[in-house]
């Protein structure tokens, strides 16, 4: 289902925010509700050279801001992605391993779901924030 643009960007904002001013607590991560079936939590962030090739479309084929901005984070925290459920349930419908692979095919191009999961994920890799607090942000705005 496709929502405006200004929804997408007002949920990445909740997202990214989701914790801030929580005080980091360990023992937290013990109690974290269980991930979606399938999803991977707790891996380490590989590097950008990561085993697996980085396959992200090109950000440059997109005029869109939001659909460019996406991919952009998409390709540079790639080894990010690989650890991330996607909740538009692309694994479940279409077999996709991971967020990135909707980044490796055309199907982020028309899901706002993926692109606001991306930009998330970019900007809490960006504060230091691990896979592991990444996905529960986006498990607790989801799961609501």
């Amino acid at each position: 289902m496709m929502r405006p643009r200004h929804v997408v960007a007002t949920a990445a904002i909740l997202l990214a925010l989701a914790g801030c001013d929580r005080p980091r607590d360990p023992s937290a991560d013990a109690r974290a509700a269980p991930a979606p079936a399938g999803a991977t939590l707790g891996a380490p962030a590989a590097p950008s050279d990561a085993a697996r090739p980085n396959r992200v479309r090109d950000p440059a084929q997109f005029t869109d801001p939001q659909t460019r901005a996406a991919y952009t984070a998409a390709k540079r925290y790639a080894h990010v992605l690989e650890g991330i459920y996607c909740y538009c349930h692309c694994r479940e419908n279409i077999g996709h391993r991971a967020l990135v692979e909707c980044f490796e095919t055309g199907h982020a191009t028309e899901c706002d779901v993926c692109q606001t999961e991306a930009l998330v994920a970019a900007r809490m890799t960006a504060e230091g924030r691990s896979v592991a607090e990444i996905q529960r942000a986006i498990d607790a705005y989801y799961k609501g």
